[in-house]
């Protein structure tokens, strides 16, 4: 028995050691001095806010006759669709939403409008959770989790006569609920695995895809358009959908898209119906009649992916399992995606189709033309209201000459025409001069917006939207126009400024229309905030690895779309699987030679002695940087000051060893430094609510972040990061894994419900508003996920293709946004490739771009390094990243050299900027306080959070105190034989 005891003891000690800090991160040991009457009351004021996001996120696509909104006499409904009784509050994976969720049923008898539960009965009857609901996408296949629940309308078991009948009788009013889920790993099918009998297996639907509703779908709308007086249609989705339906099938009134509204926000939809709410939101991605009219159409989900064809044996097709699909099963192939579609993103794309006649030739049951292709624009959205514009002043004379550092601004009055409050989003776009052959440029771009405050009616508001001319520069990589020059440029010509109502309509008000010209071409050889050098980095002779992320030095042979050419270079298939390439194998994963070769390229700059520190103490307390939870004037201190002096002198006291295992071990904490007072932190998913993914306790789960683009208020964003960043203070939470800036490349992307937009600039100045709040209340946000997650299928280690261009403008536009507007500290690096090399490990991208060009300051933490052959924590570090985020495990490691003087200056800098990214939210905190106080408002005061008992050591020392009073026993037993035996 003692020996059991023994070998318990022991294997407890090491689970210590190796799994302590993370298993009581989880269990929440930290003390923080909040009560729960405080919390509760901050968890009221955001369900509050939460409820006003989804309000101004609602976008009201039709409304027939003015059927919305609904006669507060209309106190009875009739809600069809299965999925009505399976709303979807949030998507699948760390950005989903945890707990207990309300949906759209809650909803209307909070509000006091009765739903016909027998029909609400007769679906729960046909089929209770969505398949593969508890299991997540992180651990199914596509066609098991995105499967289609929905009877047919000649199924008596659910359809009786009776149900029908009594329906009619109940009310005359029916809302139909479409709804799609998916989420993290998985991308949207381009199939149907629709289950439309009591008990029955998913069947796949020949000729349609997920996106697009289903035959049975289609069939509920059609007898509900022919049966029912006021038809209304919810689009309760994570991704956009086809909705050609709503319009073409005549007896359907009204559709309103709702996102996916958190644990309790579908109060807003049921508002919204009842008109104490006025929808104001607007379209963030182009909604057309047919997804495959999108120039990202073929190249995206998993079936738009290629294979090399020679590459057994390589990553990830070397027998490494897949751990997302919820069995063990190996890698089939090394996979890539070729962005094909060039900077035609969304809008981009079908506007410049447009301008171009491409669609001339169209002519469908939707109408002639663009009229025919698109049914909402991007932008787009209707009120129960109306507002006139007027062009009341403009900063610059029609025609004028301008140069790239003039700001061109116009003020616009805008004025509710109609009989109730609402608000309005005024849109202002540009476009620059192009020339056939020359530069790739869309011909319209978004490069302001404005809401207005909510609007009485015949009341006005002015409103000034602005750009800077050097935003208007287009990024050329190839020296298309042949003037030498490799970078950002704005050509000699017109510049034309467009009020517009979406990103089609141009504003019925004088002077919605206005130029200036450039006169003489101008080259921008450096970043406008930070002055710093930009130029390729990713093309041709000057890519990182000599593999250009067009492919064009592997033998790839993708034709990108060109506006010289649409309709010669539109991706109409997929690329064939294609060879392998040398230069790929080469660099598939990380090695102590190309390990080598960056340490003798770094050497001589910063170097320093890592092993020798800690050796040198100034004594106990000398560089405290927090006491008792608050931190001191020098933690102040260099948390505003990235460049302080005093930093040397802070790192000095750390030893190589307690660095190694703070850079190593990033999986949901960074590791406490007892030399300089540093606690350890709680670090956390996700996107809509904070610590959502797999933890005991969590916070109000908001809508998700496309809704919350979809208000086009940036004050939200602000609000909603305030709120959850002080609902993580008070969780004992220091910083968030989130948000998300990824872009909306196709519709079919399985975060897309995580990610706010396909346009760059909506989606950069959401991301920086909501950090901007969460670093007010001292919670830091981990920004994601860098670079080119917009693919999730088989996202481990995925080939990503595409040009500079298409890379500068759209993919990392929006991280450049957060980082030098709304001063992100934090940064999370992806899964997949840029070109031939891991994002997470790429130098170009963390340290030339990021830290270079746009004068980042803070920490880069890997994505969760499941599989360390590819995800190298050695590359990681050499590259510029900061902190690695090994798992639950906390198996990290550094396999090759650590002596070298470039790793350890490295080593040096990754932990200055894990340290900083703690300091600088938790001195802004201060800093808004004393603002605050000055202005004589509120102040945010951020509780008190202190190392509390932990419970693994606890029970170890419990185990401890059995084994030696074990010990003794056994000691007095001995001792007493012994005794006997003389």
């Amino acid at each position: 028995m003692g020996g059991l005891l023994l070998v318990a003891v022991v294997a407890a000690n090491v689970v210590a050691v190796m799994y302590g800090e993370t298993i009581d991160s989880y269990l929440g040991s930290d003390r923080v001095d909040v009560s729960r009457e405080e919390l509760n009351a901050q968890q009221a004021r955001d369900a509050q806010l939460a409820e006003d996001v989804e309000s101004e996120g609602l976008v009201l696509l039709q409304n027939r006759n003015q059927t919305l909104p609904l006669s507060k006499d209309d106190t009875k409904v009739n809600v069809f669709g299965w999925a009505s009784t399976q709303w979807v509050s949030g998507g699948s994976g760390s950005g989903g939403v945890a707990g207990e969720s309300a949906g759209l049923l809650d909803a209307l008898t909070a509000y006091g409008v009765s739903y016909n539960e027998e029909l609400a009965n007769a679906y729960r009857s046909f089929q209770g959770e969505r398949a593969n609901l508890s299991a997540g996408s992180l651990n199914s296949h596509d066609r098991d989790f995105c499967q289609l629940c929905e009877p047919r309308m000649d199924d008596k078991t659910v359809y009786s006569d009776q149900v029908l009948n009594d329906a009619k009788k109940y009310s005359d009013t029916a809302i139909v609920v479409l709804s799609r889920v998916a989420g993290e790993s998985i991308d949207c099918p381009r199939a149907q695995y629709c289950v439309n009998e009591r008990g029955g297996s998913p069947r796949e639907v020949a000729g349609r895809q997920y996106l697009e509703p289903s035959p049975e779908e289609e069939a509920l709308i059609r007898y509900v358009a022919a049966n029912y007086d006021k038809v209304i249609v919810l689009v309760n989705s994570t991704n956009p959908m086809e909705l050609g339906l709503v319009e073409s099938i005549d007896g359907v009134d009204s559709c309103m898209l709702v996102g996916t509204t958190g644990t309790s926000a579908a109060s807003a939809v049921v508002k919204a119906l009842y008109g104490d709410v006025n929808p104001s939101g607007r379209t963030t991605d182009t909604y057309p009649y047919s997804f495959e009219t999108n120039a990202s159409w073929v190249n995206s989900g998993a079936d738009g992916e290629g294979s090399y064809l020679n590459a057994r044996g390589f990553y990830p097709a070397d027998g490494t399992t897949n751990s997302n699909v919820g069995t063990s099963e190996p890698y089939d192939a090394v996979r890539y995606v070729d962005y094909a579609e060039g900077i035609y993103v969304g809008y981009r794309w079908y506007e410049t189709a447009d301008a171009e006649g491409y669609w001339s030739d169209v002519n469908d049951a939707y109408g002639t033309g663009y009229d025919g292709v698109v049914q909402y624009p991007f932008g787009y959205g209707l009120s129960y209201t109306s507002f006139d514009w007027k062009v009341v002043d403009r900063s610059f004379a029609r025609g004028a000459r301008v140069g790239a550092d003039d700001t061109l601004s116009i003020t616009v009055r805008v004025t509710n025409t109609g009989s109730v409050a609402g608000k309005d989003v005024v849109q202002l776009y540009y476009t620059s001069p192009y020339t056939p052959g020359g530069i790739e440029k869309s011909s319209t771009e978004l490069c302001d917006y404005k809401k207005t405050n909510l609007l009485q009616p015949g009341a006005s508001e002015d409103v000034t939207l602005s750009v800077r001319v050097s935003d208007m520069a287009s990024y050329d990589c190839y020296d298309a126009n042949h003037n030498g020059f490799c970078g950002y440029e704005l050509e000699p010509g017109e510049y034309c400024l467009e009020l517009k109502r979406d990103a089609h309509t141009l504003a019925p008000c004088k002077g919605a229309r206005s130029s200036v010209r450039v006169a003489k071409g101008i080259k921008l050889q450096g970043d406008p905030a930070s002055g710093a050098e930009v130029t390729n980095r990713f093309t041709g002779d000057a890519s990182e690895a000599g593999i250009s992320v067009d492919g064009r030095t592997t033998g790839a042979n993708i034709t990108y779309l060109s506006r010289a050419d649409f309709k010669g270079t539109f991706p109409r298939m997929r690329v064939d699987d294609r060879e392998m390439p040398d230069s790929l194998k080469l660099f598939n994963r990380y090695d102590s030679g190309q390990a080598y070769a960056q340490d003798r390229s770094g050497e001589g700059a910063d170097a320093v002695d890592v092993a020798s520190q800690g050796t040198n103490s100034l004594g106990a307390g000398a560089c405290n940087l927090c006491e008792n939870g608050k931190l001191t004037d020098l933690g102040r201190a260099l948390g505003r000051d990235y460049n302080d002096e005093r930093w040397d002198l802070v790192l000095d006291q750390l030893s190589q060893r307690d660095m190694l295992n703070l850079v190593l071990h990033g999986y949901s904490n960074s590791a406490k430094l007892d030399a300089v007072g540093k606690p350890r932190t709680k670090e956390l998913d996700g996107s809509s609510q904070a610590s959502s993914f797999n933890q005991l306790t969590y916070g109000v789960g908001f809508p998700n972040p496309t809704t919350l683009a979809q208000t086009w208020n940036q004050d939200l964003a602000h609000d909603f990061g305030r709120a959850v960043g002080m609902e993580c203070a008070m969780l004992g939470i220091d910083g968030w894994y989130a948000p998300a800036c990824n872009i909306h490349r196709s519709p079919l992307g399985g975060r897309n419900y995580e990610y706010y937009s396909e346009d760059p600039l909506l989606s950069g100045r959401m991301a920086a508003a909501t950090i901007q709040g969460s670093d007010e209340t001292g919670t830091f946000c981990y920004l994601k996920h860098l670079v080119l997650n917009e693919q999730d299928s088989y996202r481990d280690s995925l080939y990503t293709w595409l040009t500079e261009q298409s890379l500068r403008e759209l993919y990392l536009e929006p991280f450049r946004i957060a980082v030098e507007e709304g001063h992100a500290t934090g940064i999370m690096s992806s899964y997949n490739r840029i070109g031939g090399i891991w994002a997470g490990g790429s130098h170009a991208l963390l340290t030339d771009v990021l830290r270079g060009e746009w004068g980042f300051r803070g920490s880069v933490i890997t994505d969760y390094s499941d599989h360390h052959a590819y995800m190298n924590a050695d590359q990681m570090l050499r590259a510029g990243g900061s902190l690695y985020m090994d798992g639950v495990f906390a198996d990290g490691s550094f396999a090759l050299p650590t002596n070298t003087a470039n790793f350890q200056s490295n080593l040096r800098r990754a932990t200055k900027d894990v340290i900083y990214v703690w300091l600088n939210a938790r001195a802004c905190n201060l800093d808004y306080n004393d603002a605050a106080e000055q202005a004589g408002v509120a102040t945010i005061d951020r509780p008190i959070k202190t190392r509390g008992t932990s419970p693994v050591m606890a029970a170890i020392a419990v185990l401890d105190a059995a084994a030696a009073i074990a010990l003794c026993l056994k000691l007095r037993r001995v001792l007493r034989r012994r005794r006997e035996a003389r």
